[in-house]
Parts: C-alpha cells; sequence; structure tokens
C-alpha cells in the first residue's frame, strides 16, 4: 500500500501542504482497533504500554493523541509515531474512494484541492478513463481479510488506540507476560 501510495503522489506531483496537519487535529477521525493493533504492540515491546494506556484514560481531547504540535513557524506539528500511524491517516490524500455513482474520486481535503486544481482534476480525470489508481477500499477490505470483526467498527482514533492497548495488555497479561519471547516477536 505504501509503495501504491507513494508512486501515485511521485506521478501526481502533489503532497501535502507543509506545516498543515488540519487533518491530524481533526476530531472527527475515527478508525478500528485493528488498526491500533501495531502501535499497541510497538508499545508494549517498548514498555510504554500502560503509561500511554493511562494518559488515554485521562485525556478528554478528540484531538489524534500522537500529534504532537511544534512551537515554530515553519512546522505546525505531526504524527508523534508515523510508521504506526492508523489506514485512514495513511490514506487520505493520496487514494480513491467511490462517489455515489461509483467513480473514483480523490480522497482528499480542501486544503490540497484549493492548492493543487489542476492536480486535482487530472487525478480524476485519469481515474475516469480507466487508469489504475489506489483505491481506499481495496486497503480497507484487505485489512478486513486480517480479522473482519476487529476491522469493521469504527471508534475515535483515541478510543481505537485505548482499546488497542487493552487488547494487547490483556493478551501478554494472560499469556505469560514475563516471557521475554512475546516481546522478541515481530
Amino acid at each position: 500500500m505504501d509503495e501504491d501510495l507513494a508512486a501515485f503522489q511521485q506521478k501526481a506531483g502533489y503532497s501535502c501542504i507543509t506545516g498543515c496537519s488540519k487533518c491530524c487535529k481533526s476530531p472527527a477521525i475515527e478508525t478500528s482497533i485493528l488498526e491500533m493493533l501495531p502501535y499497541a504492540f510497538h508499545l508494549y515491546k517498548n514498555n510504554t504500554a500502560e503509561s500511554v494506556y493511562d494518559s488515554l484514560l485521562l485525556t478528554n481531547s478528540s484531538v489524534c493523541n500522537l500529534y504532537k504540535p511544534l512551537k515554530t513557524d515553519i512546522q505546525k506539528g505531526g504524527c508523534a509515531d508515523y510508521p504506526h500511524r492508523a489506514l485512514i491517516c495513511r490514506l487520505f490524500g493520496f487514494s480513491f474512494t467511490r462517489d455515489k455513482t461509483g467513480n473514483a474520486t480523490l480522497f482528499t481535503c480542501k486544503d490540497i484541492k484549493a492548492a493543487y486544481p489542476e492536480v486535482y482534476d487530472a487525478a480524476n480525470t485519469e481515474a475516469a478513463a480507466g487508469s489504475p489508481v489506489p483505491l481506499a477500499t481495496n486497503y480497507y477490505n484487505q485489512l478486513a481479510d486480517i480479522d473482519y470483526n476487529l476491522s469493521q467498527k469504527q471508534y475515535p482514533i483515541n478510543e481505537a488506540m485505548r482499546l488497542a492497548i487493552e487488547m494487547v495488555l490483556n493478551q501478554y497479561y494472560y499469556n505469560d507476560p514475563l516471557n521475554e519471547a512475546f516481546k522478541s516477536a515481530s
């Protein structure tokens, strides 16, 4: 998926607007528990799962817990754990969805549409002409193939993180938490 999205981004010739991070700060971001399990496992392996879990219990913010603002004029912030971000974070801006008529349309924000109107129109035109494009539904279907039940229900992103961490902690607590083989597994 990352290769598909990078190839599309390079071919289309646009990127996210430097320093924007509006999507990271959106309270409407939802994801599944399954999408957050790699992050939760990463936290467990690094002995930080419990502290992050506790911070998620204490927060009442709807902004993604992984979003970390920076205090510079150039950078306004970004993902604190980019390799473990949710699928929606990976797909947004550089993949396609189907509109109500079944046509592939670029799944991106209004700021990118405004900054790159020709690129946006050209990408949609190419998709309508049958060019292969990265469809978000294909990647969500692949996710569902891993675990249908854990991939179906969408939660606010911080709640999905908390539930994923809870699952990982429970799994290892009840399956010999002292066994170091669990922590070295990948």
